[in-house]
This record gives C-alpha cells, structure tokens and sequence, in this order.
C-alpha cells in the first residue's frame, strides 16, 4: 500500500505562495531570517513567525494577489490522476497558510485530496501571526510537523513516498521510504548522505512512479 505525501508551496505550485506574498508585501528583512532558517541558526517555528510579521496587508489583498499569480505546477494534474488511478492515498502538507492553499488547491479541482498547513491570525497592529497547524509535533522545530503524518501512514504499514523542495521537508523526508527532491530539500539530502530521486518537474516524478509500480 502505497501513500503519496507532497509539499505544496514550490511543489505543487508554479510559485511558492509565502515567498510572492513577502516579496510584494514585506521588506526584504524577510531573506536574512530565511537564510538565518535555511543556516540552522533559527528553526522554522520562529522563522516563519518573523517573515509573517513583516505583512500587513489584509487577506483579502493576499488571496487576491495568490489567486492571479498561482497557478498549478506543470504536472500536478498528471501525479493526481496517477495517484487516483492507482487507488494511492494522497495527501499535501504545507508549511504555509490553510486559508489560502486551500482555496487555491480547491479552485484547481483537487479538493478531495486533503490539505493540512497552518492557520494565521493578526495582532494588534494588524500583522500576519501563525497559528501552527493542529497537529502534533514530534521535535516541535516546525509550525506544521509534516513528519507526523508519515509517521502515522507507516504505523498502518503504508510504503511513504514524499515530494517536496525546502526547508519544511527536511525532517519529513528522513520518515519516508522514497523521496523525490529539489532545490533546498535536494542540497539538504546530500549534505547529510540520504538517498533520494532529484527532479525538476512533476512529470519526472509521476514516470518514475509509473515505472517503478507497474
């Protein structure tokens, strides 16, 4: 039994939807706490606590921006049907906001296939805050442990494959028993020695699928 985890920001997405709303809505004092996250020196949690305070524009300015700017990786619409096809269990795990990957994952048609990421809300001066993800945190280093997840797919005795590309998917990825990686996610594996598949596009990751589980 097979169980397909994705990351969505980067991943699923032509853009990665945290970094377009920093670039359009934040000082660029966002690239030194990402690079301080990306160099171990601050985890996750507090990176992106720091990078969402630096936004003040209202949600309906920030979905509307997404909802123009994002659109569907190439090869999203070929992973899900594979996944469909192959009675796989699909789930995405996102290290952003569950409001707006949400509509955005929904307005793309893919709204069976579950999406978990964090919430947000706003302090007294109107910045964005996060409200980490309901889920438990198995290091508590990240807002949203995406590792649980895969965690408890292998409990039930499911073959883990994931796919992902940045800093949320480092611990995840060690869980899994198959990764597909690139950019930072990619660099980060072979700094510590772990095997993976690299790829570019998603329909690099749904062949090598396809002719791995014939």
């Amino acid at each position: 039994m097979i169980e397909l985890f994705s990351d969505f920001d980067g991943t699923l997405t032509d853009k990665d939807t945290l970094a377009l709303l920093l670039d359009l809505y934040a000082s660029s004092d966002w690239y030194a706490i990402e690079k301080k996250a990306l160099d171990g020196e601050i985890d996750e949690r507090q990176s992106l606590a720091d990078e969402m305070a630096l936004i003040t524009a209202s949600d309906e300015v920030l979905l509307n921006t997404l909802m123009r700017e994002v659109h569907p990786a190439e090869g999203t619409a070929e992973l899900v049907a594979l996944a469909r096809d192959r009675d796989w269990k699909m789930t995405v795990l996102s290290g952003g906001l569950i409001r707006f990957s949400r509509i955005l994952w929904e307005s793309w048609g893919y709204g069976g296939i579950p999406l978990f990421a964090n919430d947000h809300g706003r302090d007294a001066e109107g910045r964005l805050t996060i409200i980490p993800a309901a889920t438990p945190r198995l290091k508590d280093r990240c807002n949203h442990c995406k590792r649980w997840h895969l965690e408890k797919a292998k409990e039930h005795g499911a073959t883990v494959v994931y796919i992902g590309d940045g800093l949320t998917d480092f611990c995840a990825s060690e869980a899994a028993d198959r990764v597909y990686a690139k950019d930072n996610l990619k660099e980060y594996l072979i700094r510590n020695g772990k095997d993976f598949i690299g790829f570019q596009n998603l329909l690099e990751v749904t062949s090598h699928l396809i002719k791995n589980h014939s």
